[in-house]
């Protein structure tokens, strides 16, 4: 039956819609998964999970497309143009949808088959699809013969083709010009789907080839394709953009050349989490079941902004809804996330501010290298009382403070109560007050150590395997000694010490710094050609300090007396060092 002019077609567009709706059911989705799978069922857990959410994708889609042409046909009755407005009874209003049927331009089994030829395995697709449901519902080629604007808008990235997505991102960009073996190109799509959209796989060129600009060449990012790569992917070139302007004007003064490096740190990830974070995903029955609310009933969708949380909101905002009609559901919350990344950009150039002026630090980029997180303190409440109470309370000199907190950073994101444990507990052990400025200005990481894990194993050691006595003493000898790892530094040094002296614990309390030298390449390799080369008893050896505090050549000439220069002693020297390379190459 013809329809009057103006009203709704509700029927047919329902048939449609089921017709759509059909070829992505839960069940029907999994069935074709399964059955590219050789072993299927190691695959149906993944394969039902993936038609679970691309039923739901499309259910969500669907209801999305419901409201937007409610609101048309609402706008169309409502704003009639020279009308103020129109009253109608209320059995004249429109009900249902008014587009009219489309055709089954895609197919899920063209998706499938189309991914399964760019060598994606059925278990990545099975989780790609968990990820990013919406990429069943691409177009997966174009279509043959189509003019411009007859392909299915709604499943289609933004009016492009799963092929043409796949092949800039899979073929272009991971394996062109990363140069990923194909492997691990199927391992970062499965970490970032996003990829698979005309949207993401964009950003994520984009990302790349800022990062090329910034002197940091693909091949180093190729190799952080495990974690990094799939974050970077994920992030906002724009976002990412405006940080390195930051970090190269006159706030921060940075050079160019050190921000690439700086950025694929894994000590900036918290920086780049706060002014370019990364979408997180969120259950999507929620979100779902308001976009099914909406279509049924218009009278919900306040109701239904208002009981979505602001990661809700991004997510749906993420999706292809038409702006001018769902910007409720994400206009606040992203307008939220804007204001919040403009404040924080107004303390980090306070901070930078104070650092540079209060603190006198000459040289910020350096600062902010070694700790990039020192942007994100609170210059008041954080720097300035950190700054007070190493000079204050702990006697450190001011003219040196800008010196150590260049060095040394992390004392300004240290609280103030746990450095004062640490200082209490170096009184316990027998550090003399008087030397405690000196410490910390030689050795400004002792106040970030923890007393449990790394201080109170240290002072075992020295105090039961060694037998040191007055523990307070040595450290103010030799405080990096806390930091040094019992099993890996101190217990190997120890054992051969007691090999080639006849009295370690006296040799190792006259010279602590015995343990400050590398084992292999200087403490073995002297001992060991005083021993073997010029044959001189371990009796008969010199003093630990001087065979130790010596350079290379001086050691030769001044301790084993050759008279070459000390070319004999290099060429001994040299297959200690070859050896611990080699056994360092094993271990990896």
């Amino acid at each position: 039956m013809d329809t009057v002019s103006g009203e709704t077609d509700t029927a047919g567009d329902t048939t449609s819609d089921q017709n759509w709706l059909g070829q992505f059911n839960s069940n029907r989705v999994a069935r074709v998964l399964m059955s590219h799978a050789d072993d299927a069922t190691e695959l149906e857990a993944l394969a039902i999970t993936a038609g679970d959410r691309v039923q739901s994708q499309a259910l969500a889609r669907t209801a999305r497309r419901r409201v937007r042409e409610f609101l048309k046909q609402r706008d169309r009755v409502w704003l009639v143009e020279g009308v103020e407005e129109t009253n109608l009874p209320v059995d004249d209003f429109p009900v249902g949808i008014s587009a009219a049927p489309r055709p089954l331009q895609n197919n899920f089994e063209n998706v499938v088959d189309l991914m399964l030829e760019y060598g994606l395995s059925v278990r990545d697709i099975a989780e790609i699809l968990i990820h990013s449901p919406g990429i069943a519902l691409m177009q997966a080629r174009p279509i043959q013969g189509a003019g411009e604007g007859e392909t299915d808008a709604a499943s289609s990235s933004e009016g492009e083709t799963l092929q043409e997505t796949l092949h800039r991102v899979l073929v272009d960009l991971l394996c062109g010009t990363l140069r990923l073996r194909r492997y691990e190109a199927r391992k970062v799509l499965r970490r970032t789907p996003g990829l698979l959209t005309m949207r993401g796989s964009r950003s994520a060129m984009e990302m790349v080839a800022l990062f090329v600009q910034l002197s940091v060449s693909a091949k180093s990012l190729a190799r952080n394709q495990g974690n990094h790569l799939p974050v970077l992917f994920s992030r906002s070139p724009a976002s990412v953009f405006r940080l390195i302007a930051f970090l190269a004007s006159d706030a921060v003064r940075m050079p160019v050349e050190s921000i690439g490096p700086l950025l694929r740190r894994p000590g900036c990830q918290e920086l780049l989490d706060t002014v370019a974070p990364v979408p997180r995903l969120v259950t999507q029955n929620r979100l779902e079941k308001t976009a099914l609310n909406l279509a049924e009933n218009s009278t919900s969708f306040g109701a239904g902004i208002a009981g979505l949380s602001d990661k809700e909101s991004s997510l749906f905002g993420d999706s292809d809804a038409d702006p001018s009609v769902l910007s409720a559901l994400y206009g606040r919350e992203s307008q939220t996330r804007r204001e919040r990344i403009n404040r924080t950009y107004q303390k980090m150039s306070e901070t930078a501010w104070t650092l540079r002026n209060e603190i006198g630090t000459s040289d910020l980029g350096k600062v902010i290298a070694a700790y990039p997180s020192v942007l994100l303190l609170d210059a008041k409440e954080q720097i300035l009382p950190t700054a007070k109470y190493l000079m204050e309370d702990l006697g450190m000199w001011e003219d040196d403070l800008p010196r150590v907190l260049q060095l040394y950073p992390l004392l300004l994101g240290k609280p103030r109560e746990e450095m004062q444990r640490v200082v209490d507990y170096l009184k316990h052990l027998g550090v003399d007050e008087e030397s405690m400025p000196l410490i910390f200005r030689s050795f400004p990481a002792i106040l970030t150590m923890d007393i449990e894990t790394q201080i109170k194993p240290v002072e075992q050691f020295l105090r039961e395997t060694v037998g040191i006595r007055n523990i307070g003493r040595f450290v103010t000898r030799l405080p990096p000694v806390l930091g040094y790892s019992v099993k890996q530094e101190l217990q190997p040094k120890w054992e051969f010490l007691k090999a080639v002296t006849t009295d370690p614990r006296f040799e190792v309390s006259r010279f602590p710094a015995y343990f400050s030298y590398p084992l292999d390449r200087v403490i073995r390799s002297r001992f060991m050609y005083l021993v073997r080369i010029k044959r001189i008893p371990v009796a008969l050896l010199p003093r630990l300090d001087n065979v130790l505090r010596h350079g290379d050549r001086d050691f030769a000439t001044k301790i084993a007396r050759d008279r070459d220069d000390g070319a004999a002693f290099l060429e001994f020297a040299k297959p200690s060092q070859k050896e611990k390379n080699m056994q360092s190459g094993n271990k990896e």
